[in-house]
């Protein structure tokens, strides 16, 4: 049977929602101790599965969750850039585009356990493209729009 209510933890944290079996389910809002974050959306059986995170900071992520982690599909918003895309058990995974709200500058392409990883495209504030093949060792072929190309290591292009 489903209810509703507030329970306050003992760390100043509080959640205000939905209860199935003593845990959240349903609609519901949490707050962690002394506001460091928030989490409104769904919940199922204590795990939160669609729904904004809002982080002291005034960072965001919305999409869907798993077993408390960021999985599937979301959108964060972190300063002056916003990624969206696929997400992994809570890293940026599989496929998303990262842009920069002030210039334009941005990375499309795959990820895997949060980094740029395999194939993509960045675009920088200047109108200049670099399509990449990168793996997350940091070393990679690349080449750009004008057909120019080489292989990349950090720091250099040969």
């Amino acid at each position: 049977m489903s209810s509703g209510g507030r329970f306050n933890f003992d760390d100043g944290g509080s959640y205000c929602g939905g209860w199935e079996d003593g845990k959240a389910h349903g609609h519901g809002i949490c707050t962690g101790p002394k506001g460091q974050g928030e989490y409104s959306g769904s919940w199922s059986h204590g795990f939160e599965v669609l729904g904004v995170y809002t982080w002291p900071s005034g960072n965001t992520y919305q999409g869907t969750w798993a077993q408390g982690k960021r999985h599937g599909i979301g959108m964060e918003s972190k300063g002056k850039w916003v990624y969206k895309g696929e997400w992994t058990h809570g890293f940026k995974g599989r496929y998303g585009v990262r842009e920069c709200t002030g210039n334009g500058a941005k990375y499309e392409g795959t990820w895997s356990n949060g980094l740029q990883d395999g194939y993509g495209t960045e675009t920088y504030s200047d109108g200049g493209r670099w399509c990449l093949d990168i793996s997350q060792a940091g070393a990679g072929s690349v080449g750009t729009s004008d057909g120019c190309s080489g292989t990349w290591q950090p720091a250099c292009l040969e």
